[in-house]
């Protein structure tokens, strides 16, 4: 430990973290695949049932017909479909929370000692709770935001419509967007802050806590958003190079280089967000000190 300060986001803390947490980002990469993997099958199931229907060779099908026999056969499965995305989603949720809780009881109470992925997750299950109420305190701050925001405007999208006004209605439509996106961040960033103050023995609110954390990002507001965004540029980058790829090089399609290339970008997003997560640490005060004093 050493003495207590107001630390700031460092990208240099996030990325030695996150290369030492290396078994942590293994393990929620094979989360994140198993948590869709029912989705997937299902859909590819349904899919290639429909195409296989198709007789082969050229022409023996019009080419507008594939994407309509594609998009029928999605709509059978609307039900189970929408029931493997939502219940994969469920489980991300409570894997984030998980390894969230973890990172920082390992990083406040052990000094960030040798990594043991099993002590990680251990210490992460018993703060479980306290992170899913801060989780949800943010949702929370999430939805009555949007709904303050979108219901007036949503009545002026409406009116400009009936008065035939497309210009004002699509103009007012895209500034809801910007702003739905800006309040996203500003709340990511906030939640950044407060889930490392929540690991804090004097902290045992999540709610307070998560009001706190916006107090802290207040102090650093630049460097909170630009430690932000140097985390996240990258891992949208890797999130869409796969399908860039396979969408420019049909030849790639379905083969094992293609497929290699996927999960080497899946590992870099994952590693971005523990690296993204793990930045945040100094904003206790706690942890990161004694390092930028030496240099």
């Amino acid at each position: 430990m050493v003495k207590r300060t107001h630390g700031r986001p460092s990208l240099r803390w996030g990325w030695r973290r996150a290369v030492q947490l290396w078994r942590l980002v293994g393990a929620t990469w094979l989360v994140w695949m198993l948590a869709f993997a029912p989705a997937l099958l299902v859909l590819r199931t349904t899919v290639s049932s429909a195409l296989a229907a198709v007789p082969p060779g050229r022409g023996s099908a019009p080419e507008g017909d594939i994407p309509l026999i594609v998009v029928d056969a999605a709509r059978q499965i609307l039900a189970p479909m929408g029931l493997a995305v939502a219940s994969g989603f469920v489980v991300l949720w409570i894997w984030t929370v998980l390894w969230h809780a973890g990172v920082v009881s390992w990083q406040l109470w052990t000094g960030g000692r040798r990594v043991r992925l099993g002590e990680v997750l251990g210490l992460g299950l018993v703060a479980w709770w306290r992170y899913a109420r801060l989780s949800l305190t943010a949702f929370g701050v999430l939805a009555l935001a949007g709904v303050a925001w979108w219901l007036p405007l949503s009545t002026a999208i409406q009116s400009s419509y009936e008065n035939m006004n497309e210009v004002r209605a699509l103009t007012l439509v895209a500034v809801g967007v910007v702003c739905t996106k800006l309040v996203v961040s500003l709340v990511w960033i906030v939640t950044l802050h407060g889930a490392w103050l929540l690991g804090l023995p004097e902290h045992r609110s999540a709610f307070l806590t998560w009001f706190r954390g916006a107090w802290s990002a207040l102090r650093t507001p630049f460097k909170s958003l630009l430690t932000w965004l140097a985390w996240l540029i990258p891992a949208w980058l890797a999130a869409v190079a796969p399908l860039v790829l396979g969408i420019r090089f049909g030849e790639l399609r379905g083969t094992v280089a293609l497929t290699i290339f996927g999960v080497l970008a899946g590992l870099v997003r994952v590693f971005c967000w523990v690296g993204l997560f793990s930045s945040f640490a100094p904003v206790t005060g706690l942890v990161g000190v004694a390092e930028e004093e030496e240099e």
